[in-house]
């Protein structure tokens, strides 16, 4: 990254647009920037990081505070950087959050951050990104560095040229990680550890797993001192036994189910023998049942005959039936043509009675007419003085309106005045709470950090205790593993004495007197061994095998202690208070800032609703003239329409002069006129009616005569067919058999029932012949039969299925419990072998998380380790520069001893001194030594790191440390060196007070301060 010009406006000590053209160094790679104390030279440099990542050169100087002392009310803080990346020119452009002057009143009115870049193609703006996030992302996208490695290899600030040479190895640390990205590598640290975590917590709950499988199978007692050797074998030989109990079950099983089916067989055979002599008892009962119905079958059969009799001759009752209601209605329509003339009678006689009385309001009917002309000639007077009558009661409200509107402009003219008073009392309160609200912010901001401070101590002091814990409960388990190991290695040295003892019983026994012993030689044998217990070969081997065992057990259980207690010595407690107090004591703090935040957003709650309270005045303030400018306008109007309301009430008398007094009332006027209306419209409407009705009644009076001719024509004529054929009827009747015709009547039957009892006749018929053949043929068959003992043979099959259920349920449970035995079987051996793989997992992660966490000689973390090889990598360059300007005194070594106590350390500098032959730490030289050795290590520095990544483009560099603590020879070093820096195309600035440095470097860029604020100039050696 090369600048190309710097624009800085109303920017710390520059009040006006300052612009510095770092093209007009030309072919010039290397230049001073000189100037007195105050007069903003590192102020360029903290522009130019301002610019490219929104935050000034140095921690210290925050947005808000950037902003010129001498800058105009009306010019914004702003800076804008030109500079060349890769061929590619880009132009930044930010303006910090400021507060300015309102233009309109008084007060502040507060500007947002604001951020734009471009890319140029010749005069060509192309917008990349336009707010302040998405600059800064794609400022670090182009550039590659963040703001810590910018400070640290392009930029250095005062004060901080020498911190990564005198850093501690932890703030070293610090530095060289945001350098070098290792942040991955702590990842890997915690992933390792993590991982190591998981496979401790998965081979526990495996051995808890197994041991319950054992429990499950076993007795606790049986389980004493076996190994998983002998718990498979105690598996097969209990599976082997439970199956060979089963195989028995299954025998008696299949005896116990051919009794029960035989038992069963033979209840069926006697319930079939038993529904056979029942059905014979039914057949006996249902004959005589059926016997007993041949009378009624007999009279079904006389009602059914008599029923077709009648059934012949019903066609003929059914026409006089018909002939009878024909008659019948025709007497009823004689009747109503009857009614109908009355009525029609009747109503012509109203008819000619209504048409008197309308003759007799004639009279009265002219006079109304004659009144309503009088009114029409006095309606045009009555009419205009209704219409002054209706303004006069419109012009009154809007009088009211006024006088009402009028008031309430008074009275909101006495609120804008108390309104006024109120927001003046505002903008005081608004004053004094800011001044509260950064004070409450500030306090805000140290109780948080005391708090987090807290919670690190609770969290080590809790990751202690839950530590402890473990390693207590884990010195118990030491404790009885180191018992029972010590009782394993007793039972296996008695075990081997007697196993001993008896090889000599059994060698003794062949010795024979006179002959040598195989053993000694000697041919005496005075006292041989006995043989006093036996012991086999297999319970020594199972002893020492047990004895083993046990040792290995207690060796792993100490070094988990061991473990467990380097866990609790690497977190470090840095107070000597209790885990109560510090909780207490976090209590307070949290609930102090629970209230501080209230208080704040309260204050800041109070802040929005009063940030337009400038606003606000000056609205009261316009409001107060737009109300005098109001009232003035209804007093006006007001007067107006006092004047109408006069003018219109004169007029109004005027007219009503020549209307009588009764008509004045133009209510009551056009109440008579349309009483008049409608009393003429009534009677014109009723005589209409009237007419209507008796023309009406009239010609209704002739259809009834007419009508009631035909009906008395036609009652005659269906008369006398009925007589006709009723006579024809009843001689039928007698010739079917029927006295009279009740009789007949009685013997009639519908279909359905005809039918239902012919039906009913032959399923009796048919009834009768089927039991008597099946009685017979039931009868031949058990002539000779007896009844089974059903009771006996119901007991007998009872006792049969009870016995093979009970069999069956033992049988299966006993398979049940050979798939259980079998099941926990295959879960141990599968449980087993996840264990034995999870344990070597464990022990290969856990030793990879320890050696990366730093558990090793050296106490080296993995991510130390890259970071001492990112420092080696930067020495070695460093030295190079160092050895010439020092005309190789010193040199750069990293120390690799390991600290003292638990600090971690490979990170530390001494300096090599070729005079003294010996090393010492870095921070014994002197002050232009130092200075040497931190440009050296810089230089270095931005050389690693632009190698280490690729696209990184270290182009510039400056250096804002004063040179003055060089002497000539190591000065005129020092420019060599920065010197050969410039040669490879980079460009170097110095703020610089040395004249020594301006004469020796040609090109300098001055800056002159004044009481309007600084400028700068670019000036040669010529100049």
């Amino acid at each position: 990254m090369r600048p190309l010009r710097l624009s800085m406006q109303a920017f710390g000590a520059y009040a006006s647009k300052e612009t510095i053209d770092f093209t007009e160094l030309g072919a010039e790679r290397i230049f001073v920037i000189s100037g007195k104390t105050g007069s903003g030279k590192s102020t360029i440099f903290d522009a130019i990081s301002f610019a490219i990542f929104g935050r000034a050169n140095t921690n210290d100087r925050e947005g808000f505070s950037l902003r010129s002392h001498f800058a105009k009310a009306e010019d914004l803080t702003e800076v804008t950087l030109e500079f060349l990346l890769r061929d590619v020119r880009y132009l930044v452009r930010r303006v910090p959050q400021q507060d300015v002057p309102k233009q309109r009143g008084e007060g502040f009115t507060t500007v947002t951050a604001k951020a734009e870049l471009y890319e140029l193609d010749g005069e060509q703006e192309k917008l990349l990104a336009t707010s302040v996030r998405d600059v800064g992302a794609k400022m670090e996208e182009i550039i590659q560095l963040n703001v810590d490695q910018f400070r640290q290899i392009l930029m250095i600030p005062q004060g901080e040229f020498r911190e990564l040479l005198v850093a501690e190895s932890k703030e070293k640390e610090a530095i060289l990680q945001r350098l070098a990205h290792t942040h991955f590598y702590q990842l890997i640290e915690n992933q390792l550890w993590d991982r190591q975590k998981e496979l401790e917590q998965r081979v526990r709950l495996l051995r808890e797993k197994v041991a319950g499988i054992t429990l499950g199978a076993f007795d606790e007692e049986a389980l004493v001192g076996k190994t998983t050797g002998d718990l498979e074998m105690m598996f097969s030989e209990r599976i082997k036994a439970e199956r060979e109990t089963g195989a028995a079950m299954q025998i008696q099983v299949d005896l116990a189910k051919q009794k029960a089916e035989i038992a069963a067989k033979n209840v069926t055979l006697a319930e079939g023998r038993l529904a056979e002599w029942a059905e014979l008892a039914q057949l006996r009962a249902e004959k005589e049942t059926l016997t007993e119905q041949f009378s009624q079958c007999d009279q079904e059969k006389r009602v059914v005959d008599l029923a077709r009799k009648a059934g012949a001759i019903i066609d003929q009752d059914a026409l006089c039936l018909r002939l009878k209601q024909q008659l019948d209605e025709a007497k009823q329509e004689q009747q109503r043509a009857l009614e109908a003339l009355q009525e029609s009678e009747e109503r012509l006689t109203q008819a000619v009675l209504e048409m008197g009385q309308i003759k007799e309001v004639e009279p009265s009917y002219v006079a109304w007419i004659k009144e309503k002309e009088q009114l029409q000639a006095m309606e045009v007077k009555v009419t205009r003085a209704l219409g002054l009558q209706q303004d006069m009661a419109r012009d009154r409200e809007q009088k009211q309106a006024l006088e009402e509107k009028l008031g309430l402009l008074q009275a909101q003219e006495k609120d804008c005045l108390a309104s006024s008073e109120y927001l003046v009392e505002q903008v005081r309160l608004v004053h004094e709470t800011r001044v509260r609200h950064a004070e409450v912010k500030q306090e805000h901001g140290e109780w948080k950090q005391q708090e987090a401070v807290l919670l690190s101590e609770i969290d080590s002091w809790e990751q202690k205790a839950v530590l402890q814990a473990e390693l207590v409960q884990l010195e118990i388990d030491s404790r009885i593993v180191e018992k029972a190991s010590r009782e394993a290695e007793m039972r296996s040295a008695e075990l081997d004495a007697k196993w001993q003892k008896e090889q000599a019983a059994m060698l003794a026994a062949t010795l024979v007197d006179g002959e040598a012993c195989p053993v000694c030689g000697a041919l005496e044998h005075p006292k041989i061994a006995t043989q006093s217990a036996i012991v086999t070969k297999q319970e020594v081997d199972a002893a020492r095998e047990m004895k083993i065992a046990k040792a290995d057990a207690l060796k792993k259980i100490a070094m988990q202690v061991e473990q467990k207690r380097w866990q609790i010595e690497q977190i470090p407690i840095s107070t000597e208070e209790s885990l109560a107090g510090l909780k207490a004591k976090q209590l307070e703090y949290s609930r102090g800032l629970t209230e501080k935040e209230q208080e704040r957003l309260k204050m800041e709650a109070f802040f929005e609703e009063t940030r337009d309270i400038e606003d606000q005045i000056a609205r009261n303030k316009q409001q107060q003239t737009e109300l005098a400018v109001l009232k003035g306008k209804q007093q006006e109007a007001l007067e107006v329409i006092r004047k109408a309301v006069d003018t219109a009430a004169t007029t109004y008398t005027l007219l009503l002069e020549d209307v009588p007094e009764a008509f004045q009332d133009t209510a009551h006027f056009y109440k008579q006129q349309e009483k008049l209306t409608a009393q003429i419209a009534d009677f014109e409407a009723r005589k209409k009616s009237v007419e209507a009705e008796h023309n009406s009644a009239k010609e209704q009076q002739y259809k009834a005569v007419s009508t009631k001719e035909v009906t008395e024509k036609a009652a005659e004529k269906s008369e006398m067919a009925l007589a006709t054929q009723r006579t024809i009827f009843k001689e039928i009747m007698v010739a079917n058999g029927f006295a009279d015709y009740p009789t007949y009547r009685q013997a009639i039957l519908t279909a359905e029932i005809l039918e239902e009892k012919e039906r009913w006749i032959r399923d009796f018929e048919q009834q009768y012949h089927f039991v008597s053949e099946r009685l017979k043929a039931m009868e031949a068959r058990l002539v000779e039969s007896k009844k089974p003992d059903i009771q006996g043979l119901q007991q007998l099959d009872r006792e049969a299925k009870q016995e093979y259920h009970e069999k069956a349920e033992q049988w299966m449970a006993q398979k049940e419990t050979i798939r259980k035995i079998t099941a926990l079987s295959e879960q141990f051996l599968a449980y087993l072998g996840e264990t034995s793989e999870a344990e070597k997992a464990y022990a290969d992660v856990g030793y990879l998380a320890d050696m990366a966490r730093g558990k090793n000689e050296r106490r080296l973390t993995f991510e130390r380790f890259v970071l001492a090889t990112f420092l080696d990598t930067i020495l070695l360059r460093a030295n190079g520069r160092l050895k010439k300007m020092t005309n190789g005194r010193f040199q750069l070594i990293r120390k690799k001893e390991k600290s003292k106590g638990n600090v971690q350390s490979g990170l530390e500098l001494e300096v090599y001194d070729e005079y003294t032959g010996l090393e010492r730490h870095v921070k014994t030289l002197s002050g232009g030594e130092s200075f040497k050795t931190s440009l050296a290590l810089a230089l270095a520095l931005a050389e690693v790191v632009q190698e280490m990544s690729g696209g990184i483009s270290l182009e510039t560099m400056f250096i804002d440390e004063g040179f003055g603590t060089l002497d000539p020879e190591s000065l005129e070093m020092a420019v060599e060196c920065l010197l050969e820096t410039q040669e490879s195309g980079r460009l170097v600035g110095i703020i610089s007070h040395v004249p020594e440095l301006k004469e020796r470097i040609s090109t300098r860029l001055e800056v002159t301060a004044t009481n309007h604020g600084s400028t700068t100039k670019f000036f040669t050696q010529e100049q």
